[in-house]
C-alpha cells in the first residue's frame, strides 16, 4: 500500500501563497497610505503605451470589477495622482495618465514593492527563485490561453500594459 501524501493541489497553493502576499503587501503599503491594488492600477497606467491605458484595460488587469476601479481612479484623480482624458478616436473611452506626483507616488510604492520582493526572495535559493519563475509564468500563461479558449472577449488582445516590462525599474515618463 503507497503511503505516500497526496499532492496539495496546485491551484489552492498558488492561492493560499496569493492571499498572504498580498495581505503582507497591503500591510507594507499602508505605511504609505496605499496598497498593492494602487500599485498594480499606477503601474500599468505608467507602462500603457500611447495614448495611455483605458478604464476597461486597467480593470481587467487590476483585480476589480467597474465601478470599484472607477471610485479608485477618482480618488486618484482628486489627489492629483491621475488624470482622465477622452479618447481622441472613440470619445466613449476614458484614458489615464499620471501626473508628476503619480509618478512620484508609483516610484515610491515600487521601492516598498522591491523590498518585498528582496525579502522574499531571502527564503528562496537563487535555483528555487528561477525555478518557482519559469513555473509561475507557464502557470499564468496557460491560465490565459484557457480563458481565450473559453470566452476570447473575457481577456484583451495581446499582454496587459507592461508586461514584459521590469515592475521595479522606472518606467519612462510620457512627454505629453
Amino acid at each position: 500500500m503507497d503511503t505516500t501524501p497526496a499532492p496539495v493541489p496546485l491551484g489552492r497553493s498558488i492561492g493560499r501563497a496569493h492571499k498572504m502576499v498580498r495581505a503582507w503587501g497591503d500591510r507594507e503599503m499602508a505605511a504609505l497610505d496605499s496598497s498593492v491594488t494602487e500599485w498594480i492600477v499606477l503601474f500599468h497606467i505608467a507602462a500603457a503605451p500611447a495614448p495611455g491605458a483605458s478604464q476597461t484595460e486597467i480593470a481587467r488587469f487590476s483585480e476589480m470589477g467597474g465601478p470599484a476601479l472607477v471610485r479608485h481612479i477618482d480618488r486618484l484623480e482628486a489627489d492629483g495622482i491621475v488624470t482622465r482624458t477622452r479618447d481622441t478616436a472613440d470619445r466613449r473611452v476614458i484614458r489615464l495618465a499620471l501626473t508628476e506626483a503619480g509618478h512620484e507616488r508609483l516610484d515610491a510604492l515600487r521601492q516598498v514593492m522591491a523590498r518585498c520582493d528582496v525579502a522574499m526572495r531571502s527564503v528562496l535559493t537563487a535555483d528555487e527563485a528561477a525555478v518557482m519563475q519559469t513555473a509561475l509564468d507557464k502557470v499564468f500563461a496557460f491560465a490565459i490561453d484557457r480563458l481565450r479558449d473559453g470566452d476570447p472577449s473575457s481577456l484583451p488582445p495581446g499582454p496587459p500594459p507592461g508586461a514584459g516590462l521590469d515592475p521595479f525599474a522606472p518606467i519612462a515618463r510620457s512627454t505629453s
